[in-house]
């Protein structure tokens, strides 16, 4: 599972939490299990908006949950017809 944050580009500083001033960049860390000992972070959008990179935040989320239900639901079939 990834987990996606907004921060600030390098060199920016906020002055409130949603400061549109300033550009943004989003980040992925890879949460899984196998991935406990190497913390996996990647920035994978740069030069965003405030309102543009959390509407994308929220489309990732999105996309993350319905993997991790369909997943769910793979893994229930499996074990009810063993």
């Amino acid at each position: 599972m990834f987990v996606y944050t907004i921060q600030a580009m390098p060199g920016c500083k906020a002055k409130f939490d949603g400061d549109t001033s300033i550009n943004y960049q989003i980040r992925r860390r890879h949460t899984a299990t196998s991935a406990k000992d190497k913390s996996i972070t990647a920035v994978i959008r740069t030069d965003m908006g405030y309102t543009e990179a959390t509407a994308l935040i929220r489309i990732f989320n999105d996309k993350e949950r319905e993997a991790r239900d369909s997943k769910k639901k793979a893994d229930s079939r499996l074990t009810q017809n063993v």
